[in-house]
This record gives structure tokens, C-alpha cells and sequence, in this order.
């Protein structure tokens, strides 16, 4: 059976980091979609409910139902917002060392008032408060971009309508260069817990989806994940 699956990246990569798991997964006879969500170039107000919006006109766009939204990172508070606003389409949603927002939260509450403080400090110094640097996102590639500062700001109002619909978390448990995920992270785990999710973990880095064999494990933990729920 064909499943509806749309993979969401993380900040400052693109679509092009899910590759491999896309190719492997349309190998299976589903139906993928890795989107590439705006870039800061036009360094318009881009705020997470944009991101959000633009996954959901692609729902609605392809009409498509009972869809597996998978979130890397970043890319796990924009389907965590999508889940909220389009609930009747979504059948499960799998979070990637990533984190998801409940009513009323923003990114930088997650990750805690230093961080936040740091975050806007750099923000200011190198990115005219409207954007982060690349540097601040994976080695120094042409494919990663300076990321919008907006979406991190952004307060999120939520009900219940996401919550309710099934998860499972992936828990890359190798956080080197991306140490201030840990504390976000601690909190996930303690929501997945309270939600009765799935919690996984994965002897990866933070990027599991570009290097193997964490690549061909994450692959594998999906593909469970959906036939499971199917």
C-alpha cells in the first residue's frame, strides 16, 4: 500500500538532505515529498507558520490523506504546527533528534534562557537580527544557507489536535557540535513519555540521514514505524 510521506529538514539545509532516505523510501512504493521550505534571500519576515503554511498547501495541494510527517531538527517544530492546523489529514508524525512546541511556546524557550540570550546576541551582530549565520548549522557548504531568526521567535498557540495524533521519537544520542540540543531534548523525551509515543534512540550524530550506516538504521526505523501504523 502507497503512504503519503513528507519530509521536513532541519535549519539551513534543504529538501537534498533527505536524499537517500527519499530514494530509499519511493523504493518501497511510497509516495515522498521533501520540500525545500524559503530560504533568507528575500530576508522577508518569514515566521514558523509560514513554514507550516507551505507544508500544508502541499497537502492540500496533492490532496493527500493519512500522511506521515517526519521533522529533522528544525523541521520538527514546523510539522509539530502542521499536525495542530490540518489534524484530519495527518496519521502519524516521527520526530528526528528534533522537538516539537505545546500552546504558547517558542524555539528559544525549549532551548533556554542562555541559549536565547546567545542566539540573539549573534542574531544582532551577524545577521542584522534578522537571520543566523550558516556556520551555525554544519560545516562550511554551498548548500547551507544563513537561517530566518523569525520562526525561532515565534509564540505558537496550540490546542490538544496535534497532541493526540500518534508519534514516535528518534533520539540521536552523539549531540558533538550540537550540545544545545541536549536540554530541548530532555524535555521531548519527557513529553514523548506523557503521550505514550514511541521513543527510539540511534547511534548517530545529529545529521543521521547523510552518512551510513546511521542512514541505512534510520531508514530502517521508519519503514518500522510506518508498517506498524499502517
Amino acid at each position: 500500500m502507497k503512504r503519503n510521506i513528507i519530509l521536513v529538514h532541519g535549519a539551513g539545509v534543504g529538501g537534498w538532505v533527505y536524499r537517500d532516505v527519499e530514494k530509499i523510501l519511493k523504493y518501497y512504493g511510497n509516495n515522498v515529498f521533501s520540500p525545500n521550505l524559503s530560504e533568507i534571500e528575500d530576508e522577508k519576515k518569514i515566521t514558523l507558520t509560514n513554514y507550516a503554511n507551505k507544508i500544508i498547501e502541499l497537502i492540500i495541494k496533492n490532496n493527500l490523506k493519512d500522511v506521515y510527517l517526519v521533522g529533522h531538527s528544525f523541521g520538527g517544530a514546523v510539522i509539530s504546527v502542521v499536525a495542530e492546523r490540518i489534524s484530519e489529514r495527518i496519521k502519524y508524525q516521527i520526530y528526528i533528534d528534533s522537538f516539537f512546541l505545546e500552546n504558547g511556546e517558542n524555539i528559544l524557550t525549549l532551548f533556554g534562557e542562555e541559549r536565547e540570550k546567545e542566539l540573539i546576541e549573534i542574531s544582532n551582530k551577524e545577521g542584522r537580527g534578522v537571520y543566523l549565520p550558516k556556520r551555525l548549522f554544519g560545516k562550511d557548504h554551498p548548500l547551507i544557507k544563513d537561517m530566518p531568526f523569525y520562526p525561532y521567535l515565534e509564540r505558537i498557540k496550540l490546542t490538544d489536535k496535534g497532541k493526540n495524533i500518534p508519534g514516535a521519537y528518534i533520539d540521536c544520542l552523539d549531540s558533538t557540535g550540537f550540545e544545545h540540543l541536549e536540554r530541548p531534548k530532555k524535555i521531548m523525551k519527557k513529553r514523548v513519555q506523557e503521550r505514550n509515543w514511541v521513543y527510539i534512540t540511534l547511534d548517530s550524530t545529529h545529521i543521521p540521514m547523510t552518512k551510513s550506516p546511521a542512514r541505512e538504521r534510520l531508514i530502517e526505523i521508519i519503514v518500522n514505524l510506518i508498517e506498524k501504523t499502517s
